[in-house]
């Protein structure tokens, strides 16, 4: 007699939809990451990752005038980590570097030049975004280094060295970042 059961037939129709899958996947290959609905970053974005760099490279040449603020008429002055976080593109939508790690997502539909070079540029972004959260961090903290107990101007400085060690990785990273996109 030629009747199955019902976990016959479906586990026949469950084999056949497999086999089916198994076919059409190798004879029509995944599209390309490029093709395949996801944008590479525009010429606006890419030029943001190298203003970027040059405000960090700003930044590290004028570290102290960028951090410190004096009172008018020759009053005392005062160590100050928010211009770290602006430069980092901590503090503004409008700062070159905000939310700059969506346009790092992007590059993986670029059509690069070298695609060896991916893997560097990877490796960077993930330098990248280790300092800036170190940056961040030490910059955060030294803001309140002279209120803390224990505390004072040279808990300050310190923290805002550390701050300043990591930005110098920051713009390492963007340097290996702009060289592996070609931009």
């Amino acid at each position: 007699q030629a009747t199955a059961s019902r976990r016959e037939f479906f586990g026949g129709a469950t084999m056949a939809a497999a086999a089916s899958v198994g076919f059409l996947a190798t004879a029509n290959p995944l599209p390309s990451m490029a093709a395949s609905g996801g944008a590479p970053p525009t010429r606006e974005e890419l030029n943001r990752i190298k203003v970027g760099y040059e405000g960090i490279e700003y930044l590290l040449a004028n570290f102290d005038k960028e951090t410190t603020i004096c009172r008018e008429n020759g009053g005392e002055c005062k160590r100050d980590a928010e211009p770290v976080r602006r430069y980092l593109g901590l503090r503004s939508t409008t700062d070159p570097l905000f939310q700059i790690e969506k346009v790092f997502n992007k590059v993986k539909y670029m059509e690069l030049e070298d695609p060896d070079k991916l893997e560097t540029f990877f490796e960077a972004t993930e330098e990248f975004n280790s300092a800036i959260n170190l940056s961040n961090s030490m910059a955060f903290v030294s803001q309140f280094g002279e209120y803390n107990p224990g505390g004072g101007k040279d808990e300050v400085l310190k923290y805002l060295n550390e701050a300043k060690k990591q930005v110098v990785t920051v713009r390492d990273s963007l340097k290996v970042i702009i060289d592996a996109l070609g931009i």
